[in-house]
C-alpha cells in the first residue's frame, strides 16, 4: 500500500513516524514490517483503534488474536505495573506490530498528584517499556481522561505526546457486546479514535465484540491506522 506524506487528519490524529526494529536489553525483537503509520493514499476514511489498562495475561492475548486474524494493528496504552509482572506480552504486542503507548504506572489520576508524582508514574512507564522491547514510547494516555496543562507539560518534558480519543466505547462497563460495537459504528468518522480496553477487568464482551467492529468498520471503508 502506498503512503504519503506526515500532515495530520485533524487535531487529534497524531504524527505517523514510522517504528524501526531494535534490539532490547535481554532479547531480540524479530524483525516485522513497518507500521502503517502514515495515511494511505487511497484511503478516504481513517480510523484508530485503541486499547488500555493492558497487558492482561487473559485478554491481551485474544485480542492480539483478532487483530492478527484480520491483518490490522491497534494502539496499545500500556500500565507499567502490568508491563512488570507480564513483560512477555509486552514482547508479543511489539513483535506483532501493535503500536505501545505509556498509560502510567499504576492508573491515577495525575491531575490530583503534585508534579514530582505524575514525573515519575510517567517516567517509571516508560522506563519498564524501553527496558523490555528496546523502545521507549513516544505517546501516553492519561488514565480516566483527566488532563491539564500541567500534566500535558510534564508529559513534553519527557517526550511524550499526549493522545485521547474521539468515540468511548464505555466497554469497562461491561454494556453488552451490541452496545459496544453499535457506540463505534454509529459514531465513527475519518480520524476517530476509539477507546477500548484489553485490561483491567473482564474484557470478554470486547473480545466479542472487536471482529463485528472491524468487519463492520471496513464495510464502511475505513482504513485501520496507528497513532
Amino acid at each position: 500500500m502506498s503512503l504519503f506524506n506526515t500532515h495530520t487528519v485533524s487535531w487529534f490524529m497524531p504524527r505517523f513516524p514510522v517504528i524501526a526494529s531494535m534490539r532490547g536489553t535481554t532479547f531480540t525483537v524479530l524483525p516485522h514490517p513497518p507500521a502503517e503509520r502514515l495515511i494511505p493514499r487511497s484511503a478516504s476514511r481513517v480510523i484508530a483503534l485503541t486499547f488500555d489498562d493492558g497487558p492482561s495475561p487473559v485478554f491481551t492475548p485474544q485480542v492480539l488474536h483478532v487483530l492478527r486474524q484480520y491483518r490490522i494493528r491497534a494502539t496499545f496504552f500500556c500500565i507499567g505495573q502490568q508491563v512488570q509482572r507480564y513483560p512477555y506480552l509486552l514482547q508479543q504486542m511489539y513483535q506483532a506490530g501493535e503500536v505501545i503507548g505509556n498509560h502510567t504506572w499504576s492508573h491515577p489520576n495525575l491531575t490530583e498528584l503534585p508534579s514530582a508524582a505524575i514525573q515519575q508514574q510517567l517516567r517509571s512507564t516508560s522506563l519498564i517499556i524501553q527496558r523490555t522491547i528496546g523502545v521507549s514510547p513516544k505517546i501516553f494516555r492519561p488514565p480516566y481522561g483527566a488532563t491539564n496543562a500541567r500534566v500535558q507539560g510534564i508529559a513534553a518534558q519527557l517526550g511524550l505526546q499526549q493522545i485521547m480519543w474521539t468515540i468511548d466505547t464505555r466497554d469497562w462497563q461491561q454494556p453488552g457486546v451490541r452496545a459496544i460495537v453499535n457506540a463505534v459504528l454509529t459514531n465513527a468518522r475519518n480520524g476517530s479514535i476509539v477507546l477500548m480496553h484489553d485490561g483491567g477487568g473482564n474484557r470478554s464482551q470486547t473480545v466479542q465484540a472487536l471482529p463485528q467492529i472491524i468487519i463492520g468498520l471496513q464495510q464502511r471503508g475505513f482504513t485501520y491506522v496507528v497513532v
